[in-house]
């Protein structure tokens, strides 16, 4: 997987899309997949600090990030959270991962949008920083496995 700043009108649903978070000692970034209409659904770590009380809902599209965590979906600002767009470049090739080679090739962009919204509905497990993020909630609606390059030791 590549990367490439982007502006929002070259991407097309089912795009795997991601953000630097910031405030982090080293670059870490929160990934997502555009699904249409400024809307992105992706999976939230618990609340990790108390945020601002007087913080209200996004009159977009109601999220709140205080209450909603797990696969949410919210609109592209919600997601962005005033940093810059990038979209993962997923390439046909062969990668070794977990013992087992694997060829990473991207699903049809409409089948990447039902799986986003399956688990919206179903859930993605339990949140976990090094084995179940948001990352891997992208990669395995992308395709259909679940792996995070930033856990691995860089991009893949």
């Amino acid at each position: 997987m590549g990367q490439q700043q982007t502006k929002p009108e070259e991407f097309v649903p089912g795009a795997h899309i991601y953000r630097l978070i910031p405030n982090t000692p080293i670059n870490c970034y929160h990934h997502g997949i555009y699904i249409g209409d400024n809307m992105v659904i992706h999976f939230l770590g618990p609340v990790k600090k108390v945020i601002d009380p007087d913080h209200s809902e996004c009159k977009k599209c109601g999220h709140r990030p205080d209450t909603n965590r797990g696969v949410v979906k919210t609109c592209l600002d919600c997601f962005l959270v005033g940093q810059r767009l990038f979209i993962a470049q997923y390439v046909w090739r062969s990668l070794i991962f977990r013992r087992k080679r694997r060829l990473i090739h991207p699903k049809q962009p409409h089948e990447v949008v039902t799986k986003a919204n399956e688990l919206l509905k179903t859930g993605f497990g339990t949140y976990s920083l090094v084995g179940n993020n948001c990352e891997n909630f992208a990669s395995f609606c992308k395709c259909g496995f679940s792996i995070s390059g930033q856990v691995v030791g860089g991009s893949y």
